[in-house]
């Protein structure tokens, strides 16, 4: 995977101008990517660049979110960012449009066997 463009993809989704501090969320997103590959021959793939990158900014909000709702407002004003629930939803359907665009290079999760009786 092309690192320059997941980190440029990180920043349009996050609006984070420094990447260089989110390097380990970013190392790990492409690690979580890489593992769900059904080929491995299948790294270079440039929808892929775009999974990692939303999954990369997935935990990026969570971890604001969390840290979010720690913060106490002053006189009950209307917090500087809108609910962290909101954006961590958002987020989640940035992943999961991205999963379904790299849908067949990723292996299939939800798939179990069954018997049939004949």
């Amino acid at each position: 995977m092309d690192m320059q463009m997941i980190y440029s993809l990180f920043r349009l989704f996050s609006g984070e101008e420094d990447t260089q501090k989110y390097m380990p969320l970013l190392m790990t997103a492409v690690q979580e990517v890489k593992a769900g590959l059904r080929n491995a021959e299948d790294i270079q793939e440039v929808r892929l660049c775009y999974l990692a990158a939303a999954v990369a900014n997935l935990r990026y909000t969570q971890m604001f979110g969390a840290r979010e709702k720690a913060l106490a407002t002053y006189a009950g004003t209307v917090g500087r960012q809108s609910d962290p629930s909101h954006q961590i939803h958002f987020a989640e359907q940035l992943v999961n449009s991205y999963k379904a665009l790299c849908a067949d290079l990723l292996k299939e999760k939800d798939f179990f066997f069954s018997a049939v009786r004949g």
